[in-house]
């Protein structure tokens, strides 16, 4: 049973093990003295006149579960195992995951005061799990859980990578009205799709009869072959073609983002954006494979050898295995949409070089609702140093205090920003998210005393 082990095994890793979700680390959108803020809003203008972001440094990672360490494990005489009844009862009866990490490979921002313009090359990771609850009761507990029940176990996971060329600018069209855009141009290079379509059932009878019924299917792209000579399930990481994908400009896709900032008052600004509209259309063909599930069988206990004391024989084994084989008969998708992200905020600049700010963040993906809201303070000290506190409530935890903090001295910037930093290193068995942003920034130039600065800017620049 080599393959549908690996396959259970994967399914229950991505469910318990930390997810670098796809959520924005909401914190970092108060912090304009970092260019990459202009990320979460294009409409934003960014402190420096003009930053280089240095390669492949500006890395995001954001962890997340439906449950902490203490809900799923127990200890007993100084052993700690994982607690199956508690897990199990954290589970929805379908449920979903969103993952993501990504790293900025170059970007360069420039900033006058009535305009601005930027461009970044980002490569990007996407994972969305769906899973029932049916799977991992049968999974961890066996099918007897529900004798004379048929479980479902339906579960699809699906995996992609792609470049995002990004171009931006903001402009400023009144004193109290600035508008920007994003222009994204999208390069996909890997794909990976795996899709239970399974159930089981074990009989209520004196021999508890199993069988189980459906099928495996993978789908990829970019890849090459990921099944062996044997039909296992095995993805060469050293292929060709996995390493020509990277340089595939044949999946192409595009997506848009949209900001605003209306500066109401000296202090008091309301800001809104719209980020990912837009797809990535795959055109290289894929590899297809399916595995029957039918030929796993179990016939049940045999209660006389078992009487008899000849446990061995009193159960028949599983079958060892399932076999893949290609297949033309399965549809691929053709397209693959990008998580929408809805962000509206506001700041307010409680007194010198000090402003607190709400920011309320929706992200929408495949039907499914992931909102948040983020309050936060932040100070800057001098022109090279800021430092703030956050709070952040979404839909699995209500307790998340972060941080913020850049630091640097001319033509230098470190920055790290995180929604969770503080409960989760505080209390991090009792944790069920956390996420960190980190980067180097090459800040070059100073605002010119011709330039035309807004009040707000020169206020947070004059020391």
């Amino acid at each position: 049973m080599k393959n549908l082990k690996y396959i259970f095994f994967s399914l229950f890793a991505l469910t318990c093990a930390s997810q670098v979700s796809a959520q924005q680390v909401n914190t970092l959108y108060f912090m304009n003295s970092v260019p990459q803020s202009l990320k979460y809003n294009p409409a934003k203008q960014s402190e420096a006149k003009f930053t280089l972001a240095f390669p492949v440094s500006n890395i995001s990672a954001h962890v997340y579960n439906q449950f902490n360490y203490n809900d799923i494990s127990t200890t007993e005489n100084g052993v700690t195992t994982l607690d199956v009844d508690a897990f199990l009862n954290k589970l929805d009866p379908e449920s979903t995951q969103l993952s993501s990490v990504s790293s900025e490979i170059f970007g360069v921002y420039y900033q006058k005061y009535k305009w601005g313009f930027n461009l970044s090359v980002n490569y990007q990771v996407l994972e969305h799990l769906t899973y029932s609850k049916a799977l991992f009761q049968t999974l961890l507990k066996g099918p007897a859980n529900s004798l004379g029940v048929q479980q479902n176990l339906a579960s699809v996971a699906d995996v992609y990578g792609f470049y995002d060329i990004s171009m931006g600018g903001n402009y400023r069209i009144n004193d109290k009205l600035t508008v920007g855009t994003t222009l994204k141009f999208l390069f996909g290079t890997h794909q990976l799709n795996a899709k239970i379509n399974g159930n089981v059932l074990q009989e209520d009878n004196a021999s508890l009869d199993f069988r189980l019924g459906g099928n495996v299917e993978l789908r990829s792209r970019g890849l090459g072959e990921i099944v062996d000579e044997e039909g296992n399930f095995d993805v060469d990481l050293e292929n060709d073609e996995l390493t020509k994908s990277f340089s595939s400009l044949s999946n192409t896709g595009f997506a848009i983002d949209l900001g605003a900032v209306y500066q109401y008052s000296d202090k008091l600004t309301f800001e809104a954006s719209v980020r990912n509209l837009g797809l990535i259309k795959w055109k290289d063909n894929g590899s297809n494979y399916v595995a029957p599930l039918e030929e796993i069988s179990y016939s049940g206990a045999d209660m006389l050898e078992l009487l008899n004391g000849n446990v061995s024989d009193a159960f028949p084994s599983i079958s060892d295995s399932i076999q893949f084989d290609n297949t033309d008969t399965l549809s691929v998708e053709s397209t693959s949409t990008l998580p929408v992200i809805v962000n509206l905020a506001s700041t307010y600049e409680i007194w010198k070089h000090t402003t607190g700010g709400v920011l309320f963040s929706q992200m929408f993906y495949k039907g499914n609702y992931y909102p948040s809201l983020t309050l936060s303070v932040d100070k800057q000290f001098g022109k090279f140093f800021g430092l703030g506190l956050s709070y952040t409530a979404d839909k699995t935890s209500l307790a998340n205090l972060g941080a913020l903090v850049s630091f640097g001295f001319p033509g230098f910037q470190l920055y790290v920003v995180s929604d969770n930093i503080l409960t989760a290193g505080l209390n991090w068995d009792k944790a069920k998210t956390a996420n960190v942003r980190f980067g180097l920034n090459l800040p070059f130039g100073k605002v010119e005393e011709k330039d035309r600065v807004p009040n707000s800017l020169k206020r947070r620049l004059k020391n």
